[in-house]
This record gives C-alpha cells, sequence and structure tokens, in this order.
C-alpha cells in the first residue's frame, strides 16, 4: 500500500503544480485583461476545464503505473482539491500539498483490503 500512496501522492503533486501553474498564469494578466471582469471570467471559466483536465489525467497516471481503482482515487481527490483551493484563493503556493495530501489520502480509503 506505501507505493500507492506515493504514487498518489506524487500524481497529486504535480497535479498541484499544475494548478499553482495556471492560477498564476490568469493572475498575472497575460492570458486575460484585467477590464471588465476578464480576469475572473477567465478563471471561473477554467476551474472545471481544469477539474475535468485533472482528473481524466490523474485517473490515466495512476491506472498506467498499474494501480487497481485508479479512477476512484483520481476523480474525488481531484474534485475535493479544486475545491478546497477556490476556498484557498489567496493561498496558490498551498495547492502542491492540498493535491498531494488528498490523492494520498483517497488512495488509503480506496485500496483493497
Amino acid at each position: 500500500m506505501g507505493r500507492r500512496v506515493a504514487l498518489a501522492a506524487g500524481v497529486g503533486a504535480l497535479l498541484g503544480l499544475a494548478w499553482w501553474g495556471m492560477f498564476a498564469l490568469i493572475s498575472s494578466g497575460a492570458v486575460c485583461s484585467f477590464e471588465e471582469w476578464g480576469c475572473l471570467s477567465t478563471f471561473v471559466t477554467a476551474v472545471p476545464i481544469f477539474a475535468v483536465a485533472a482528473a481524466v489525467l490523474g485517473g490515466i497516471a495512476l491506472r498506467s503505473r498499474g494501480e487497481s481503482r485508479a479512477w476512484l482515487v483520481a476523480v474525488p481527490a481531484t474534485l475535493m482539491a479544486v475545491v478546497a483551493m477556490v476556498f484557498l484563493l489567496g493561498f496558490p503556493w498551498l495547492a502542491f500539498a492540498v493535491f498531494a495530501a488528498l490523492f494520498a489520502l483517497i488512495a488509503v480509503l480506496t485500496a483493497a483490503r
């Protein structure tokens, strides 16, 4: 089970870094304008797209390493992490730890007994 948890935490950490990068890109104004709610609308549109893409990429990454119940780890962990990061908007650097911790927790909870 240790390999499963470490792998899930690693995948979660990489997805957390991707979240941090997406947030930094949007907040810098590189992909939106700061006028007329441009960056807010970009963020509101990007969050569900990121959630779906991250869940799929996480599931594929875990499944490609031969983990059982990969999708039961990737989908709920990603959705919970995205919701947590929306509540922690002022601290985007926490994404690394939040994604890694939730992926590891769900990996433990969904492991075969």
